[in-house]
Parts: structure tokens; C-alpha cells; sequence
């Protein structure tokens, strides 16, 4: 068990409180962040938000409503379980407070179990998906009882660890893969396949039960995200000057941009970004990461605040 002092940020513009913390350093393979919202009474917050991994998440508000791709804006649950996405999140809420837990890939498997594929852009209640017992208890009372990041924190870490078991026998290549998956080191699936130690067929059903998509999407989705993350550190850039060095050319950015966020560049940027930039603001300082699934567990577990 991780002795790591508690460190955790935040940020407050607008009606809107976010608080970050980074989880202790024995969960840091599992767990990306934990982060809690506040959007003052009467105050509507909405946001158009990139692809992120799997999510805990729960709130008690006016409003809180999402939807996944091009899908309509819906109410949402009071507890949920959000599958690892490759498309945008739109989420509109008001006057209330939300938590969420970050998971990693390795914390999917670990702690969901089911295919990721299944769960792929999609959330469902947490009562009815297909997770530890636990983790419905742990968001019910984070939701009713917890206002406290450190509370919070201390309460996330001992549920997990109370419900982490033994070793999983493909917690290696999943960590592998998603080390390599976030560098910008690796270029093709075939490079990725040799690091898991796979055959093709193989490592194709591999990604799609632990981290949701093929190998190719996932690969495609964090060029993309390495380049809006680069944008939303420095906006004053242009975005060619933004481009992760695995795309071609502008145009092929921009496709992945429709293709993913359902709008051009030059959309998404006129849009107020009032959560994407307050994620920002308190996870970037220690890390340089704009957004989740950039998280790095080895860059994390070495950094002094995690966050």
C-alpha cells in the first residue's frame, strides 16, 4: 500500500468548481484521476467533450444530461458506468455536484471485467452493468454523503483496494500496450502486435475486450488527441502548428476531426469550452497531459504531484 501524500488541484471560472486529485501510487495503473464538479445553482454548463477511457461517474443536479457521438442529448442517470469512447462527449448540466473515477485500461479489466468492446461509446446505470458490488456502494455514497476531495480520495482508494484480488494474468500486455498506445513512439498495429507478443487475429480481440476499439482505431484515436491536446494547452496556436507528427497532412486531421467530433476544427474552437478548459488548467501543470486518455501511468507514478 502507497504511503503518497495526497495532492490534488483545482480551478473555478463561471459557476463552475473542478478539483482533481491523482490516485496513490499502488492504483495509479488502474485509476487515471478522480475528479469532482460543482456547477452553482442556476448556472447551465455545456461542453463538447474528446474521447476519453472508461469512466465512474455520478451526480445530483438540476440538470445532467449527455449524449455519445451524434446521438440526442438525453437525461442521464444518477450513477454510471461510461465505457472507453472514440467519438465526442456532449454533456450539458446544472446546479449540482459530480464525481467521477478515471480508469485506465488495466483498471477496466481488473475492476469491470466485461469486454470493453460491449461498453464502447456508451454509459450505462451502474446498478444494472456489469461491475463489483462495490463500486455501485462507492459512487452512492460519494454522491449523497462525500463533499470533501480528501474524503473522497481516501474512500475511493480503500474501495479499490478492498476489491482488487490477485494479479490478472493479462495485466502485463495490457500495460504494455497501453504504455506504447500513448507514446508517440509506435506507428503501426504490427509494431504494437510485437510488444503484446501477438498474432494478428489474436491481438485484434485482445484490444477490443481491454481497451474497446482495434488496434487501428486506437492508434488513430490518440493522433488525434495528441494533436487537440497540444491545441487546448496553447489556443493561441494554429492548428496545423498543432498536428501530432503521425498525420500526413491538415486534411487528414481534419477528417479525423469530423469523423470523431462531428464538426470542423474551426466549429469545435468557436464553442465554449468551460469544462475541457478547466481540465486543463488543473491537470496539465504537473504533467503536460491535456485530457484522459493521454494519462501515462509510468509518466504519472514518476511525477512528484500526479496531476
Amino acid at each position: 500500500m502507497s504511503d503518497r501524500v495526497f495532492h490534488s488541484a483545482e480551478f473555478a471560472a463561471g459557476g463552475l468548481r473542478l478539483q482533481v486529485a491523482g490516485p496513490p501510487s499502488d492504483l495509479a495503473p488502474y485509476i487515471s484521476a478522480y475528479y469532482r464538479t460543482e456547477v452553482a445553482p442556476g448556472t447551465v454548463v455545456e461542453d463538447w467533450l474528446p474521447p476519453e477511457e472508461a469512466n465512474l461517474r455520478c451526480g445530483k443536479a438540476e440538470v445532467y444530461e449527455a449524449a455519445i457521438g451524434d446521438s440526442a442529448l438525453a437525461k442521464a442517470p444518477a450513477a454510471i458506468l461510461s465505457g472507453p469512447t472514440d467519438r465526442v462527449t456532449r454533456l450539458r448540466i446544472a446546479g449540482g455536484h459530480f464525481w467521477g473515477i478515471g480508469l485506465t485500461p488495466a483498471g477496466w479489466a481488473r475492476f469491470v471485467g466485461q469486454s470493453a468492446a460491449t461498453m464502447a461509446n456508451r454509459f450505462e446505470r451502474v446498478d444494472t452493468a456489469m461491475v463489483e458490488e462495490g463500486l455501485g456502494d462507492l459512487l452512492a455514497t460519494l454522491c449523497h454523503e462525500v463533499d470533501r476531495m480528501e474524503e473522497a480520495a481516501d474512500l475511493i482508494a480503500a474501495t479499490f483496494r478492498s476489491l482488487a484480488g490477485d494479479p490478472l494474468a493479462d495485466v502485463k500486455a495490457i500495460r504494455d500496450v497501453h504504455l506504447a498506445v500513448t507514446s508517440t513512439d509506435v506507428h503501426t498495429v504490427t509494431e504494437l502486435a510485437e510488444i503484446a507478443g501477438m498474432q494478428s487475429r489474436t491481438f485484434v480481440r485482445f484490444c477490443r475486450r481491454h481497451f474497446g476499439f482495434t488496434p487501428s482505431n486506437l492508434l488513430r484515436r490518440q493522433r488525434f488527441l495528441r494533436s487537440l491536446g497540444k491545441y487546448m494547452l496553447d489556443p493561441s496556436m494554429n492548428w496545423i502548428s498543432s498536428l501530432d507528427t503521425h498525420y500526413w497532412d491538415q486534411a487528414q486531421f481534419i477528417r479525423d476531426f469530423r469523423s470523431v467530433m462531428g464538426m470542423t476544427p474551426g466549429e469545435y474552437a468557436a464553442l465554449p469550452h468551460p469544462i475541457v478548459h478547466a481540465a486543463v488548467a488543473v491537470t496539465n501543470a504537473g504533467s503536460g497531459v491535456a485530457m484522459q486518455a493521454l494519462y501515462n501511468p509510468d509518466r504519472e507514478r514518476e511525477s512528484e504531484t500526479g496531476l
